[in-house]
């Protein structure tokens, strides 16, 4: 038989397990209606229009603006010069860069000193086979004395004429005359000089290898000289290529500098507000004009903090603006949730940014938004 005391402990547990119970199925019912409404559409009821693009142009140079080409309100693509500085000194520059690189390209394509030089040295090489030649055929004259045997012989025949004519002379008088024998004596004297001559140019064909070999010597040397103004012609070649590559790098900076002297616009947008006027001196960064970006918007708006979840980022978004008809909405996407919470309201700031190439919206107009 149970005592009070265990009955009272069966009934304290048998409530608490209830209790336990009943939590659990609340907390559970609650979990399904947040998942349920985090599932669903989100509105929002009021978000701001605000800017995506937006900034100040700014001179890229130091110097005094000599023409502002703008006006505020005005539209304007990117890269549009809104304004120039001075460029009297940038323009000269750019001009001399210019001749300075037409010079060196004339030198860089200039091969003509390179082709005289080539044929120079063909020239000389040519030349010294044509002594090689005449050194073959000089040595080959100093080794043949066949000029002196000629005369040598043909002398000794005259000598043996004139001894016959001297011994008939004796043996028969009257048979050879005084002028006969005088010309046979004449005849043997001219012989042993044409010996002598013989003799005397064979000693000179002897000279004329080594004045060859000295020719052939002097042609190297030719060769050798013309080789080298080869190579310093195409060293020179090379340095006026090298000297274009600096002059056209030269024209590159000067083309550079003249354009810092533009202020151009940084993307499609619109005028705002001109900082400057023409005559004033800037400075590097300093504000010439302010340009907005109307093109793409975004909506601003505030989500509870349990809402705010980063999974929202890329939904599509309808946004209906104050100044539109009932049902005009345009559409967009969530591009940015804050992951900071405001500690007072426990709300997370978003956006979502829309075309507006209609121009339909303008920054700080208000209006609601449907995150689907």
């Amino acid at each position: 038989m149970s005592t009070p005391i265990s009955d009272s402990n069966q009934f304290n547990a048998w409530i608490r397990s209830a209790l336990f119970t009943v939590t659990s199925l609340a907390a559970a019912v609650a979990q399904v209606q947040h998942l349920a409404a985090q599932d669903g559409p989100i509105q929002v009821p009021r978000v701001t229009i605000t800017l995506v693009h937006q900034c100040d142009i700014p001179a890229r140079d130091a110097g005094m603006l000599a023409d502002i080409t703008i006006r505020e309100g005005q539209a304007v693509t990117k890269s549009t010069v809104v304004a120039i500085l001075e460029n009297e000194q940038q323009t000269l520059n750019l001009k001399a860069a210019e001749l300075n690189v037409r010079v060196a390209e004339m030198k860089a394509n200039n091969e003509l000193a390179i082709t005289a030089a080539k044929t120079q040295l063909q020239e000389a090489k040519s030349g010294r086979r044509v002594k090689e030649v005449g050194l073959e055929i000089a040595t080959s004259e100093a080794d043949s004395d066949i000029a002196v045997q000629v005369a040598a012989a043909d002398t000794k025949l005259r000598e043996l004429e004139l001894e016959r004519a001297e011994n008939a002379r004796e043996s028969f008088k009257g048979s050879i005359s005084a002028s006969q024998l005088d010309r046979l004596k004449t005849a043997v004297e001219k012989g042993q000089l044409e010996i002598q001559q013989a003799r005397d140019e064979h000693r000179v064909r002897k000279l004329k290898p080594q004045a060859e070999q000295a020719a052939i010597q002097q042609t190297d040397e030719q060769v050798r000289r013309y080789e080298t103004l080869v190579q310093q012609e195409q060293k020179s070649l090379a340095v006026a290529k090298v000297t274009h590559e600096i002059h056209t790098n030269d024209l590159a900076m000067a083309q550079l500098k003249l354009e810092q002297r533009n202020i151009r616009a940084p993307f499609d947008g619109v005028i705002a507000k001109v900082e400057r006027q023409v005559g004033e001196w800037v400075e590097p960064g300093a504000p010439v004009a302010r340009i907005i970006g109307l093109k793409t918007l975004r909506a601003e708006g505030f989500l509870p903090a349990q809402q705010g979840l980063t999974e929202l980022v890329g939904k599509p978004v309808r946004i209906q603006l104050s100044s539109s008809s009932p049902g005009e909405m345009i559409r967009g996407k969530v591009t940015f949730i804050s992951s900071e919470i405001d500690p007072i309201n426990m709300q997370v700031r978003f956006y979502a940014e829309f075309d507006n190439a209609d121009l339909a919206a303008l920054p700080g107009m208000s209006g609601s938004l449907i995150i689907d």
